[in-house]
């Protein structure tokens, strides 16, 4: 139960001139006391503090004025990161605003402080490679690429911050609101989709052909829709060979934790030659873990299969410019809503979660232009003959 907070105003004499100094006290809190120059802002003063106790809301901005946001990035990755499915985002993202913000009690980061800090995160260059890292390709005394960050980029760090202090409202009571609340982020403009056209996919596919291991992820990418990262883990125990069903989700080595983008397990069919592909691959020597592909050690044995250099060299070969080995999940995407495919269909084919699958519906419906021209044609000649017989 809790109890009514207490406040006690006196007259004190300081330097010759009439203050009121009040203190505030409830039990579990900490007491408030301030000074003022006139009686009633004393009591005003006194009224909002009692408020706040009464909701809540004052231990919060007791830990807010205590509290850096250094300290709740510090919690937040020890707690929050081991929690999530991919965090290279945040690995990166974290510690640039740790340096920037660190030092501000939680109680001092306002909208304004997070938007000045957002324009710098915009205008100031960045590289992507280091002398002296491990697989650096810089030459010796080579000066690495500077680059600017786009604004999808920027709002993904914006992201990051935010959920720092959704957490440490939410979860850890240190903040009574979210600064985030008051920043906008930045235009992006519509998503990126790059998908193959007729010749470019023959080309490709003309290419990976060489390597079997590559051809087959390749097929299975476009033909199911998949992502890479699904591809590498998915396990022979999750492969029927008969049906083609396979089922994406699981971790190599664990039974049950989930590690599609989502969270969420979902089954896709590979049919004709995929399906042959995937036999065929079957025959084949694999790793003890029961991955579908693989690479082989250094060590002996195999490894996670390393197929970004391959494609990268399959795609110069092919002739084909600005494709990524993500563009074939785009590509199998937009082959299915060209094929007719429904809104819901496309979102539980690709196991979005999110409206990301309108995209292609919408590239599907620009495809419809022509057909949409004839009939206009054939209607707009019918309209002219029945003007003609008037």
């Amino acid at each position: 139960m809790k109890r009514e907070p207490k406040g006690n105003i006196r007259e004190r004499i300081n330097r010759g001139k009439t203050v009121y100094q009040v203190q505030v006290r409830i039990v579990g809190f900490p007491s408030r006391t301030a000074t003022f120059p006139t009686r009633r802002l004393a009591e005003r003063w006194e009224t909002k503090i009692k408020a706040q106790m009464i909701e809540g809301r004052h231990f919060r901005d007791v830990e807010a004025r205590r509290r850096t946001l250094a300290d709740a990035i510090d919690r937040y990755t020890e707690e929050e990161l081991p929690k999530k499915r991919a965090d290279t985002m945040h690995r990166y993202c974290l510690p640039w605003w740790r340096a920037r913000l660190g030092h501000l009690k939680m109680a001092d980061i306002t909208p304004v402080a997070i938007v000045d800090a957002r324009s710098q995160l915009a205008r100031e260059p960045y590289t992507r490679a280091r002398q002296g890292a491990k697989r650096t390709l810089l030459k010796p005394g080579e000066k690495p690429a500077e680059y600017k960050r786009s604004n999808s980029t920027v709002n993904r760090y914006l992201e990051v911050l935010s959920h720092v202090f959704t957490i440490a409202r939410r979860e850890w009571h240190w903040i009574s609101s979210n600064p985030m609340e008051g920043v906008s982020k930045l235009h992006e403009g519509p998503g990126r989709v790059r998908y193959l056209s007729e010749e470019e996919r023959a080309a490709l596919l003309r290419e990976t052909a060489k390597d079997p291991q590559l051809h087959c992820m390749v097929m299975l990418a476009l033909s199911t829709a998949s992502r890479a990262g699904e591809l590498l883990n998915l396990q022979w125990r999750d492969v029927d060979l008969k049906e083609g069903r396979m089922l994406l989700g699981r971790k190599p080595g664990q039974q049950s934790k989930l590690e599609t983008k989502n969270g969420q397990a979902r089954a896709v069919w590979a049919q004709g030659e995929a399906l042959r592909l995937l036999q065929e691959r079957a025959q084949t020597p694999h790793r003890d873990d029961g991955c579908v592909f693989s690479s082989p050690s250094r060590r002996g044995g195999q490894s996670r299969y390393n197929y970004h250099d391959p494609f990268v060299a399959a795609v110069k070969a092919a002739g084909i410019e600005d494709f990524t080995f993500h563009g074939l999940r785009h590509s199998a995407a937009t082959y299915l809503a060209q094929d007719g495919a429904t809104f819901p269909q496309l979102k539980a084919a690709g196991g979005w979660k999110s409206n990301v699958a309108l995209r292609y519906v919408h590239l599907a419906a620009n495809d419809m232009k022509d057909l949409f021209a004839g009939l206009s044609t054939k209607v707009g000649g019918v309209a002219e003959k029945g003007k003609d017989s008037e």
